[in-house]
């Protein structure tokens, strides 16, 4: 009896991911497709940000070689994608006019990088930063400047700055928010971001929004942008001019549901799906960046990894686990910056947080209460205790001594043998720091 054909459309972290799961589970179920967008192997994308800094290769992150492919019976095709699905025939047609049947379909599409809404972003020098194909751009560049501004302070765009400043160029971040990671972090842990990151000697313009790239050193408004011009420096709408031959934009992604649109699948942001993860067609699935699951749209790797497990038991029959959105922890890859969030990072009428302070030495620690339940945990400069308050997040389960947490578990620990321990986690003058605690109004 022939095998069931599984098509998958995207060939990034989720979808081998999703290969992982399903060939652990049942490796002879399915005659497996994949089609990739880009001509390359199946890669760790997390791993850009050491790629362009030159700490490691390109073949270092590939995750799944084509080689790979070979040898465990899956065809994969990368240079023909899919452009148009009948779901009522539960069939698809490529770009070359080759045409597949499939008995279940998953879309794993990904997502495309936002870029800004300003005059002068289509030219020469101004990239994003998403893919391979975005670091050889970037690279190609680099020995030809001296200078890169980076559009956007998250993760991504704080990276990408590290990166380049590691490859000897002066830096400048951009960004929107007020403080750095701001959908991560307070404000008193962004600073200590910014000040740690300026003795590294990157610039920053917080706060500020991009009038226009250009060209030309003295641009007038009527400047019309000619092709392969290349950027010449960046205005902000208050005025200020910022002389820079590279623009590296990272400000964000979208869902790509284009094609799943186009197949009259149900999208809003991203594809919608259930807690099975299952689109609105029969048969067919979605997982990873191009989803959305009710209000939520997804840009960390944690939840992308739940989805595939669930994804695999549901086509592999193994299991009926469903898909909820679940806490996720946030850690920066620069060297020498310790950094982790988790949960909530901001307070509210209905929680108490605390606070630890040790300015002498770059430590902060907030914790955020709901109930007597962690709800949020911000680190900087002293993260070993990070892992230990995410699982009291993901356990949900009721703390006691709220205040000594902060301390984290070696304290909370020892607390209960003996009354004179003290924050060995962190520094044991702990009547020198600033400790605050209460509700917020």
């Amino acid at each position: 009896m022939p095998k069931a054909h599984l098509i998958i459309i995207g060939n990034g972290m989720a979808s081998g991911r999703l290969l992982d799961e399903i060939l652990k589970r049942n490796p002879d179920q399915y005659r497996i497709t994949v089609f990739g967008a880009e001509g390359y192997a199946n890669y760790n994308r997390i791993m850009l940000s050491p790629v362009l800094a030159g700490e490691m290769h390109a073949d270092d992150i590939v995750t799944h070689s084509e080689q790979w492919y070979r040898d465990n019976h899956i065809s994969l095709h990368s240079a023909d994608p899919v452009s148009a699905i009948n779901t009522l025939t539960q069939t698809l047609s490529c770009q070359s006019g080759d045409q597949f049947s499939y008995d279940k379909l998953v879309f794993a599409t990904g997502s495309n990088p936002i870029t800004p809404a300003a005059p002068g972003v289509t030219l020469d020098g101004v990239l994003s930063f998403r893919n391979l194909a975005d670091i050889d751009q970037i690279m190609a560049k680099v020995p030809q400047i001296s200078h890169a501004t980076v559009i956007g302070g998250g993760l991504l765009g704080l990276e990408a700055a590290w990166g380049l400043k590691q490859q000897g160029l002066e830096v400048t971040v951009i960004h929107r928010g007020q403080w750095l990671l701001n959908r991560q972090l307070d404000p008193a842990a962004g600073e200590l971001l910014k000040q740690s990151l300026e003795s590294r000697g990157i610039q920053f313009k917080l706060g500020a929004d991009i009038s226009q790239f250009t060209a030309e050193l003295n641009p007038t408004s009527d400047q019309q942008i000619t092709q392969n011009e290349s950027l010449r420096q960046i205005i902000l709408k208050n005025g200020e001019v910022i002389p820079t031959e590279l623009a590296v934009i990272a400000i964000g992604i979208t869902p790509n549901h284009s094609l799943a649109k186009l197949s009259d699948i149900a999208c809003d942001r991203g594809v919608l799906v259930n807690d099975r993860l299952q689109s609105s067609a029969a048969n067919v699935y979605a997982l990873g960046e191009c989803t959305q699951f009710g209000d939520h749209t997804f840009g960390l790797v944690a939840p992308l990894w739940d989805q595939a497990s669930i994804l695999a038991d549901q086509l592999c029959q193994s299991a009926d686990h469903r898909f909820s959105v679940q806490p996720c922890a946030t850690k920066l890859k620069v060297s020498g910056i310790d950094l982790f969030s988790a949960g909530e990072f901001l307070d509210t009428p209905d929680s108490e947080s605390i606070v630890y302070q040790d300015p002498n030495n770059g430590i902060y620690r907030k914790l955020i209460f709901r109930h007597q339940r962690l709800t949020g945990a911000v680190l900087f400069g002293a993260v070993n205790d990070g892992n230990w308050y995410f699982e009291l997040m993901q356990t949900k389960q009721k703390v006691q001594h709220l205040p000594e947490l902060i301390f984290g578990r070696r304290y909370c620990d020892v607390e209960s043998i003996t009354s004179s321990a003290g924050a060995t986690d962190i520094n044991a003058s702990a009547p020198q720091l600033s400790l605050a605690t209460g509700a917020t109004s």
